[in-house]
């Protein structure tokens, strides 16, 4: 309004050349706002990058354990995996391809060996660290005797990558019916942003600036018939630990993974993998996933055994 009266007193007192100006000074501001507007938009919509701090390794000299703990440790990488931050959360294995830290079979072998001891046995404790630049996962478990009664003989977990709780929370309604006979315990809810370094392909990103978010519920499993109906010794005598797929009462089989790994070296190609294994290339493609013989340094792959 201030404007055209302005504008009108100008015309009023015949002074055109202070008209122009002027019409030409409001025009120029109101174009340069909407300019700067549309700009600073954009900017906001640029994703700021992500600085990736130093990846530090828990001690396991730091943790403290009791005089019949024992501490079990691991680690596997999922770079170089097809639907690699799939893999990343596959802490014992998944169905598409049985690729896996195998925890649940490494740790309920520790807990029979507790039970071995003649303890009740217990999860006292699980660490789970990803570096994001390796998409190396690293775990460790505490097992030792039970300061609660209860007998826990085996760990088993759900998740997802991406999915976030309500991905995870139908799964673990599932999980429980596995072990009818057995009654869960929440062990650990891991709940980690990791920093996305690589596509789902495990190519390196020229822009890091999103996070994935790995999810999982861990639970422990305690048998309620240890201690009332069959004792410590009598349960390790009929349900044996063994890596063929005999498993304790109310649980479904574990399968061994039926590969071996093996990392690409420089001048390494499908054929000459092959030839030093003993298998074939097709054989590698299948259980990789590989569509072409295209493979890279430091890619991980599978090798039937």
């Amino acid at each position: 309004m201030e404007f055209f009266l302005s504008l009108w007193f100008c015309c009023e007192i015949g002074n055109f050349e202070i008209m122009k100006k002027f019409t030409l000074l409001f025009f120029g501001f109101f174009f340069f706002s909407i300019f700067s507007f549309q700009l600073s938009a954009q900017i906001q919509d640029i994703p700021e990058k992500m600085v990736i701090p130093p990846f530090c390794l828990i001690n396991p000299d730091t943790l403290k354990l009791g005089p019949h703990d024992e501490l079990i440790c691991d680690s596997y990488v999922a770079l170089g995996m097809p639907s690699a931050y799939d893999a990343l959360h596959s802490f014992n294995s998944r169905r598409m391809d049985g690729f896996g830290g195998y925890i649940n079979l490494k740790v309920n072998k520790g807990l029979e060996d507790i039970r071995k001891k003649g303890f009740n046995s217990d999860i006292k404790a699980l660490y789970i660290q990803i570096n994001p630049q390796t998409l190396t996962v690293y775990w460790m478990a505490i097992v030792g005797p039970s300061e609660d009664g209860n007998c826990y003989v085996r760990l088993d977990s759900r998740g997802s990558a991406g999915g976030g709780l309500g991905a995870v929370t139908p799964q673990i309604q599932r999980l429980h019916t596995y072990y009818p006979t057995l009654q869960p315990s929440l062990l650990l809810d891991f709940n980690e942003n990791v920093i996305q370094c690589f596509d789902w392909s495990s190519r390196p990103l020229d822009s890091i600036c999103k996070v994935i978010n790995i999810r999982q519920h861990f639970y422990k499993y305690a048998d309620p018939q240890i201690g009332q109906s069959i004792s410590i010794a009598e349960y390790v005598q009929k349900y044996p630990y063994t890596t063929k797929g005999e498993d304790l009462p109310g649980a479904k089989r574990v399968a061994v993974p039926s590969y071996r790994t093996y990392r690409v070296k420089s001048g390494d190609s499908l054929s000459g993998i092959a030839a030093r294994h003993r298998t074939t290339v097709s054989q590698i493609k299948k259980i990789n996933g590989l569509r072409s013989d295209f493979i890279r340094e430091g890619q991980v792959l599978k090798i039937p055994s």
